[in-house]
């Protein structure tokens, strides 16, 4: 998490292997926060560890973000508008920093955003 305008974050191994999710090493999830683009994307390798599977969001469009402790690691578990997406075994430290980032931000849509149709 050091560059200024991407944040990056994978699942820890230890994490994964104190949990019990050894095949999980190959293919840990990969949590990318673009601050320029206002981007959430979330990566992780197929299980025929050919190719990604890769789900991009908008920051406005977040709605909540929970984190599900374990004794190792966290699940961070971000609601959006199209449903849900979650990121698996990454530092408690991180996810809670996450979670302060993208909340305490102004990110979410204003009132004059918001459309009524009558």
């Amino acid at each position: 998490m050091s560059n200024q305008n991407i944040i990056s974050v994978k699942s820890s191994k230890l994490a994964l292997l104190m949990n019990g999710e050894v095949l999980s090493i190959l293919r840990p999830w990969c949590l990318i926060l673009d601050t320029n683009k206002m981007q959430l994307t979330i990566k992780r390798r197929n299980w025929h560890l050919i190719s990604h599977d890769e789900a991009t969001y908008l920051f406005k469009s977040v709605r909540n973000i929970k984190i599900d402790r374990h004794l190792f690691g966290a699940n961070l578990s971000i609601k959006v508008y199209t449903g849900q997406a979650e990121v698996c075994y990454i530092s408690k430290r991180k996810a809670k920093k996450i979670q302060e980032f993208i909340l305490s931000k102004s990110w979410n849509k204003k009132d004059t955003d918001i459309l009524i149709d009558l």
